[in-house]
C-alpha cells in the first residue's frame, strides 16, 4: 500500500552519516494534451461567383481548418460572394493559378497544404481524410482520386483515366486537389508561373515523396469537356503534358541553357519561395 502512496528517496546527512528515508508523494503526471495540425485550404479563384457558395458551403468552419481564397482581381461578384463566409480570408493576388497558390500559400499558418480548385467540391468525409493525413507523421504528399460531376459516362472514363495514371505513375493533376506539408512544398519552391503548373509540381515531388492517393473521390466539375468539347479538351491537357515534358528533357540534356522557356525569352517560373516566420 505505501508502495501505491509514495515513493523512497534517500537523504545523506554529513553530521551524523546516517542514511534516512525521506517520503515524498507521488505526483500523477499531466494529461498530455496535443492540439491537432493546422490544415490551410487554398482556393485561387478568378470570376468565380456562380461556383464558389457550393464549394465553400463544404468547408466547415474549425479551429483546426484555414480556408484562404485567393483572387486573381475577379470582375464578377466572386469577391463579395466570398465575403458571405466569416471563416474564409481573402486575398488579393496577380492573375494566374500558379501565381495565386503561391500567394496563398505565403499567407498560410497551417503544416499542410491543400490547394483547392473553386469548382472543385470537398464535404466532411474528404475533410476527415485531410486530418487523418495531417496527423500521420510518414504523410509527405498527395492527392485525392477524381471524380467528375455531372456523372456522364463519357466523364467517367476520363475520371477513370486519370485515376490510373494517378496510380500507375504518381501524376495526379490540380483538379485532384493536391496535397502537401508545409516545409516540403517551399523546399520544392513552390508552384511555376506557366501552364501546367500542377503537373511541374508534381514531376519535381516524386524526386523527394511518394505521392499518396486519398479517398473517397472528389466531385470535379467536367464543365471544360462539356463546354470545350471531349476531343478538344484532352488533347489540349496532352499537349500541355508533352510539351512540358519535352523541355525538362531539353533542360536535363542542356542544363548550361537554362530553362526552355528562358531561351525563347518567356521565362516564367517561380522564384523560390520563402515563408514568413509564424
Amino acid at each position: 500500500m505505501l508502495g501505491k502512496m509514495a515513493a523512497f528517496s534517500w537523504l545523506l546527512f554529513n553530521s551524523s552519516n546516517k542514511i534516512i528515508p525521506i517520503l515524498y508523494p507521488q505526483v500523477p503526471p499531466l494529461p498530455c494534451i496535443m492540439e491537432p495540425p493546422l490544415i490551410s485550404i487554398i482556393i485561387p479563384v478568378f470570376n468565380e461567383a456562380r461556383a464558389l457558395p457550393l464549394t465553400l458551403a463544404g468547408l466547415p468552419a474549425a479551429p483546426d481548418l484555414e480556408v484562404i481564397l485567393v483572387d486573381g482581381g475577379s470582375t464578377d461578384d466572386t469577391w463579395e460572394a466570398a465575403g458571405a463566409y466569416p471563416h474564409v480570408s481573402r486575398v488579393q493576388s496577380p492573375r494566374g493559378r500558379g501565381i495565386q497558390m503561391n500567394t496563398g500559400a505565403l499567407a498560410a499558418r497551417g503544416e499542410l497544404l491543400v490547394f483547392l480548385h473553386a469548382d472543385t467540391l470537398i464535404g466532411p468525409v474528404h475533410v476527415a481524410a485531410l486530418r487523418q493525413a495531417a496527423a500521420d507523421p510518414e504523410f509527405q504528399a498527395g492527392a485525392f482520386e477524381l471524380g467528375l460531376s455531372p456523372p456522364l459516362p463519357a466523364l467517367k472514363l476520363i475520371a477513370w483515366g486519370a485515376n490510373l495514371r494517378s496510380r500507375l505513375f504518381g501524376l495526379p493533376y490540380g483538379d485532384q486537389v493536391l496535397i502537401l506539408r508545409r516545409d516540403l512544398f517551399f523546399a520544392l519552391g513552390g508552384y511555376c508561373h506557366r501552364r501546367p503548373e500542377d503537373l511541374d509540381l508534381v514531376i519535381r515531388l516524386r524526386r523527394f515523396a511518394r505521392l499518396r492517393l486519398l479517398t473517397p473521390p472528389v466531385a470535379s466539375s467536367g464543365r471544360k469537356w462539356l463546354t470545350q468539347g471531349y476531343l478538344r479538351t484532352t488533347a489540349r491537357n496532352w499537349l500541355y503534358a508533352l510539351r512540358h515534358l519535352a523541355e525538362r528533357a531539353f533542360t536535363h540534356r542542356w542544363p548550361e541553357k537554362g530553362d526552355l522557356e528562358s531561351v525563347r525569352g518567356r521565362g516564367q517560373r517561380a522564384p523560390t519561395l520563402s515563408p514568413s516566420p509564424a
